[in-house]
């Protein structure tokens, strides 16, 4: 049985699995993109999304990566693009574990991210099915079923940002009032009533809604707390 934490604290795809965003994964022999793209800035913390044992990487078209392999369940997973190792080879770790650190190493990759990938393996290690049209690789997207820190979510909601997440939760106390009463108000600025995201925002994440109706920081307040960003000067995606 496959189940997988997300790798990062903060998220947003960049590019899924199968997409065809550029033809150098035809030029590989492949059908498309061979794993999931995650939005991660240089030296951005990446940890493990299950128990395994570690192996690690470096080659000159995925740059660095750390390799955790499963061999109860007959897995492993791939965090490509590092910029460095949290970890060394013949590591058991934990799901959670910090593992290494993101940036853009490698020959086949425009900009700072993580390319994270699941394949199924045999008792040696071996990737299975490598003629599938992806090197083996499946899509790890149906297998999300809790934030990097292990609090569960549903797989659908497994790509939804941070603020999403971080307030619907069964050790928050809600109050249904204020929501209404938040998403009432919000809808009279916004013109449609609010989604999710937005309402969590304002009710807890303290945002306003000058900057909730701004497109352009929609990466800052769907991640962090206005606390987090103005007072503790932290940056999302980092």
């Amino acid at each position: 049985m496959i189940n997988l934490r997300l790798p990062l604290a903060e998220i947003k795809t960049t590019q899924l699995f199968g997409q065809n965003f550029c033809d150098f994964y035809q030029q590989m022999g492949m059908k498309g993109h061979n794993g999931i793209d995650f939005m991660a800035e240089d030296g951005c913390p990446t940890y493990a999304t299950h128990d395994g044992l570690v192996s690690l990487e470096v080659d000159s078209d995925g740059g660095q990566g750390v390799n955790i392999l499963d061999y109860t369940n007959l897995f492993k997973t791939l965090h490509y693009h590092l910029k460095s190792f949290a970890v060394k080879n013949g590591d058991m770790v934990k799901a959670g574990d910090l593992i290494g650190y993101c940036d853009n190493t490698g020959k086949y990759t425009t900009g700072s991210h993580l390319h994270f990938g699941l394949k199924l393996m045999d008792k040696l290690g071996t990737t299975l099915n490598k003629d599938n049209g992806y090197l083996g690789a499946i899509d790890p997207s149906p297998y999300f079923n809790m934030r990097y820190d292990g609090v569960a979510i549903k797989n659908s909601d497994c790509f939804q940002p941070r603020a999403y997440h971080r307030y619907y939760r069964p050790d928050v106390k809600r109050n249904l009032v204020n929501e209404l009463k938040t998403a009432a108000y919000l809808a009279t600025k916004l013109k449609r009533f609010p989604t999710t995201v937005e309402n969590n925002a304002a009710i807890w994440g303290g945002w306003d809604w000058q900057s909730i109706v701004n497109d352009s920081m929609f990466d800052i307040w769907s991640q962090l707390t206005k606390d987090e960003f103005i007072n503790k000067k932290q940056q999302p995606f980092n």
